[in-house]
């Protein structure tokens, strides 16, 4: 029959192995839960940039076109496209003296040809 101390060592033994897989489960999680998230951040940032040079070039190519081009599924870049950000350029100031004067196209009038 096992000793109290024997017990004791034997339930000690066991947990320390149990909490030594749990803790190599927990950091094996974690490592991968940071590179997914790391992913994911990388993944959000191409589909920006594919959404800025489709939004940028559609006046040159539509999407079908790309999607045939790339082998890509049209519905794929149209989702894309609809989740991008707007670029938030800085805007340009105008300045005092241009605000207040009426440019030169404002101040002439169209004139019609005469015919003689």
């Amino acid at each position: 029959m096992a000793t109290t101390d024997d017990i004791v060592r034997r339930v000690e033994e066991a947990d320390s192995a149990r909490s030594a897989r749990r803790a190599k489960a927990a950091l094996l999680v974690g490592e991968f839960a940071h590179e997914r998230a790391a992913v994911l951040q990388r993944l959000g940032e191409i589909e920006q940039q594919i959404g800025d040079a489709i939004f940028d070039n559609n006046d040159v190519i539509a999407v079908e076109e790309l999607a045939a081009f790339t082998d890509t599924p049209t519905a794929e870049l149209e989702q894309i496209v609809g989740a991008r950000k707007p670029n938030r350029g800085r805007r340009k100031r105008r300045s005092a003296a241009s605000s207040s004067a009426p440019s030169t196209a404002d101040s002439i009038a169209p004139q019609e040809n005469e015919t003689p």
